[in-house]
């Protein structure tokens, strides 16, 4: 698999209406000051809490990050001449700021909130601790920002592993697919495999929206695997632990046929233990991808049987006398 040539898409920005739109019912956010600057950029995953900033000293204040707002904050805001105050804000409101975020239902002095209002700073509440509005605002930054990739191929999760089905068009991803379906598995998705990088080292598959759970099968045309098999068929995001790779059989081609040696694909920074499976009439491909999984659980518990036989043919052999 050349991954060389995988677009990796790694997002500059997002508005700070697209948290309004995912986060609303999380974290329970309501807009009580700022509406013009929703569509205003945040370009980082990190958050800050300003009360440095809030203190006077802006030389290293983070000003490209959301700032939280807690009890600490505000009550210190609360403690402020209103002359002392405007002039912090005045100061800090001469960077670029995305948004404010307040936790536990605050409300801030109405200097603030005038200040925010002409300068078209968003002000979100919410009714959640601090701590849990940081956390969950952290995790869900974290995610947008993730790389991301597509590539051509079917993502199903059979046996509670990911396995990312890839190979040439018309090799038979589809229909392995829906023969893992029929057989109990779960579709993620066909044909257009967004992947993310969750974290360092997860990589996950995800359904794409606008096709979701349908694919192509040649000869029959366009079917709705939801609707055929139900719910439970089908997921909408899984992590990949196993790519594999369909290709015609190839009488020149050497393939392995004892698993001592492991391959592995990078894709996103993430190495994912990798197979080549030929295709020829009579091999039932849905069959070798269940053993395959079932294959690579094993070795997830420390238990390889390629290993375990060799090591054992190894010590007949050392014990063998001459």
């Amino acid at each position: 698999m050349d991954t060389q040539s995988l677009p990796v898409n790694r997002k500059r920005s997002i508005a700070v209406a697209r948290l309004l739109d995912r986060m609303t019912h999380d974290l329970e956010l309501e807009v009580i000051g700022g509406f013009q600057g929703i569509g205003r950029p945040v370009f980082t995953a990190d958050v800050n809490r300003p009360g440095l900033a809030l203190s006077g000293y802006l030389e290293y204040f983070a000003n490209d990050r959301i700032q939280i707002l807690g009890n600490t904050e505000i009550h210190y805001m609360e403690r402020l001449s209103p002359a002392v105050l405007n002039a912090r804000l005045t100061a800090m409101f001469s960077f670029e700021v995305p948004a404010f975020v307040l936790s536990r239902n605050l409300m801030p002095q109405n200097i603030f909130l005038d200040t925010c209002n002409r300068s078209g700073i968003p002000v979100l509440r919410s009714s959640l601790s601090t701590d849990e509005v940081i956390s969950r605002i952290i995790l869900f930054l974290a995610e947008e920002f993730s790389p991301e990739t597509v590539v051509h191929g079917t993502a199903v999760d059979c046996y509670g592993v990911g396995c990312l089905i890839i190979g040439h068009p018309g090799i038979g991803k589809s229909e392995t697919a829906l023969e893992l379906v029929e057989r109990g598995h779960r579709l993620v998705v066909d044909d257009v495999v967004a992947l993310k990088r969750l974290r360092e080292d997860h990589l996950y598959a995800e359904t794409n929206p606008v096709i979701e759970h349908h694919m192509e099968i040649r000869g029959v045309g366009i079917i709705d695997v939801k609707a055929i098999f139900g719910v439970g068929g089908v997921r909408n995001t899984k992590r990949i632990g196993l790519v594999v790779e369909l290709e015609e059989w190839r009488q020149d081609s050497t393939y392995d046929r004892t698993g001592l040696s492991e391959e592995y694909v990078d894709i996103l920074g993430v190495k994912i233990p990798y197979l080549r499976i030929p295709v020829r009439p009579g091999r039932n491909i849905a069959i070798i991808i269940e053993v395959a999984a079932l294959n690579h659980r094993l070795k997830e518990l420390g238990i390889n049987p390629a290993h375990r036989l060799n090591d054992r043919i190894m010590q007949l052999t050392r014990e063998r006398p001459n």
